[in-house]
């Protein structure tokens, strides 16, 4: 088995101290191929499911100019920032319900897990936004229960020319900062003292990490993408408040089940906004 109880024990020291810890080589070689080509036919158009949403990168480099990401697909030589709903793909919902990953979720987030999202954000060569420190939870975010884990994987190799995660260590100790998510400037450079970590990974490698942990990337400055899968989970069963419907399970009963996912001609409509 993969995932064996010395692994959990000293996976759970190291979340619990650090706020995060690295599975290297968790995703093997052909399933890295598999993902990577499974993207390039759904940036191609040769996949294509409606309701997919797509968000272009940015020109300036800036955050502030993101645009809340809209629907539609923008024509396979677009530069796409992110493309969501990534549990609604059979590949990539049957990589993430690996089973070694449902050990770790059934340890570190609950019995039964939900899913907010699972993410494509690339940095296109030369190019990327830059995402200032930020947590994966949120007081404002319509929901009674918080994510509590975020699984971060690179389909390229990772270094701090591309962009890479970097995170500051320990500051899931201080909780949800302010109103939480985007923190203020005052914040960013109070809890920015600690030392910060470029995360350096090769493509099956994987960073689990607390949702409260501090974040952020810098732009790519290679000529290669760096394209990572996001994915933020909920524990339990989580209702959006505003819409009254469920985020879907990822585990647990009610899973999402690949086979009939597969057979889906559109995005199921959650009228759950993306933050």
């Amino acid at each position: 088995m993969l995932v064996k109880k010395k692994s959990l024990d000293e996976f759970e020291n190291k979340l619990l101290k650090d706020g995060y810890f690295i599975f290297r080589q968790a995703f093997n070689k052909s399933e890295m191929q598999k993902m990577i080509g499974r993207l390039e036919k759904i940036i191609s158009g040769e996949i294509s499911i409606a309701g997919r949403r797509f968000q272009e990168e940015t020109k300036s480099g800036l955050y502030e100019e993101v645009e809340k990401i809209k629907l539609g697909y923008k024509g396979p030589d677009a530069f796409y920032r992110k493309i969501s709903d990534l549990e609604y793909d059979y590949l990539f919902l049957k990589m993430i319900q690996s089973e070694w990953i449902r050990l770790i979720c059934e340890k570190f987030v609950g019995e039964k897990t939900s899913i907010m999202r699972m993410t494509m954000m690339d940095k296109p060569p030369q190019r990327g936004t830059i995402l200032p420190w930020h947590q994966d939870v949120s007081k404002s975010w319509p929901t009674l229960t918080q994510p509590k884990l975020a699984i971060w994987f690179c389909l390229d190799k990772t270094s701090p020319e591309t962009g890479s995660l970097e995170i500051l260590p320990g500051s899931h100790h201080n909780g949800v900062i302010g109103n939480g998510h985007m923190i203020s400037d005052d914040n960013a450079k109070k809890f920015s003292n600690s030392q910060k970590l470029i995360i350096e990974s090769d493509p099956g490698d994987v960073v689990f990490f607390n949702t409260k942990l501090l974040h952020r990337s810098g732009v790519n400055k290679t000529t290669n993408h760096r394209r990572a899968i996001n994915v933020i989970l909920l524990p339990g069963e989580v209702m959006h408040l505003k819409s009254k419907n469920f985020y879907p399970v990822l585990f647990g009963d009610k899973e999402l089940i690949p086979e009939k996912v597969k057979n889906l001609k559109k995005i199921p409509n959650l009228n759950i906004n993306e933050y």
